[in-house]
């Protein structure tokens, strides 16, 4: 066993000689002198840090060994998950600008998303709403906010029947006492929500009528018209897409700089917009949000 341990470590000064020891210290999550030590021989790794330094020896041999082939497919993999993580929801930690009476486990929930661990907050969010003694007492214009939270968990998750339920009670607690300005956004972006959700239910064709509806509550939701574009384009059907990218560039003067270069950054490599780069109109469409964005630098 020692013998193995020893060739491992060896294995892995050889292959990392010429890497910082800062950066070793860092990958393995060790300090520098530990790290002295290890590679001097006079202290031997925890069964953690052992992991670990197999775990870096197998990436840099897969990525040494790979053909150009395996290669693309792993630098495309590695962008789907990242567009995954950053993808339509705009708002997925979404902010209460008015500080609505959150109960303080909320700000834990915030922060697991905030950290991509939405089991957790799921979790969280479950285990107070089926508490019958905490759940009633929660302030009534906090409960949307914590339930819009729990539908962008499920949809991160990929549990997208649960996303849509969740985000069309958070809807219906907005709307039960009357809409108002100050839940605007909110309400829009739950119902953007519900449209994502039947997007990843194959009921793309549906989603189209949420999106109007969050346009019509708030017609500054950039997200309503960037992912009704992208259901046009999953339904591969030309005038549509003509007419959502119509839509956006008419409503573009109401987007921050931010969506703008956001959507400017997606058009090129969107999963969902395959279709739509096919098509002459993506020359047009990104030469207007181009001039879009020179003007507001100016």
């Amino acid at each position: 066993m020692k013998d193995r341990m020893r060739y491992a470590v060896t294995r892995f000064f050889a292959k990392f000689d010429t890497v910082p020891q800062a950066t070793i210290a860092e990958k393995l999550a060790v300090s520098e002198r530990t790290v002295q030590r290890l590679r001097e021989g006079s202290n031997e790794p925890s069964e953690g840090t052992l992991d670990r330094m197999r775990e870096m020896i197998d990436r840099h041999d897969t990525e040494v060994l790979a053909t150009d082939s395996e290669r693309i497919a792993r630098a495309e993999q590695i962008r789907a998950s990242h567009e995954k993580q950053q993808r339509e929801i705009a708002l997925s930690t979404y902010q209460d600008k008015l500080e609505k009476r959150y109960p303080l486990w909320f700000n834990r929930v915030k922060t697991y998303i905030a950290a991509e661990r939405y089991d957790d907050a799921i979790e969280t969010i479950l285990d107070h709403r089926q508490d019958r003694t905490t759940w009633p007492h929660i302030d009534k214009e906090a409960k949307p906010y914590i339930l819009h939270a729990l539908g962008v968990a499920y949809y991160r998750t990929g549990r997208n029947l649960e996303a849509l339920e969740a985000s069309e009670v958070a809807v219906a607690g907005l709307v039960k006492d009357g809409r108002n300005s100050a839940s605007s956004e909110l309400h829009a972006w739950c119902i953007v929500m519900k449209g994502l959700s039947l997007m990843r239910l194959f009921r793309a064709k549906e989603a189209f009528t949420h999106f109007e509806d969050a346009i019509l509550i708030r017609p500054e939701t950039d997200g309503a018209y960037y992912n009704a574009l992208c259901c046009a384009s999953l339904l591969k059907e030309k005038d549509l897409v003509g007419y959502w990218a119509g839509r956006y560039i008419e409503a573009v003067s109401r987007f921050n700089v931010h969506d703008i270069n956001d959507v400017l950054m997606r058009v090129e490599k969107d999963k969902d917009l395959v279709f739509l780069r096919e098509l002459p109109i993506i020359a047009d469409f990104k030469a207007r949000l181009l001039r879009e964005q020179s003007e507001r630098a100016k």
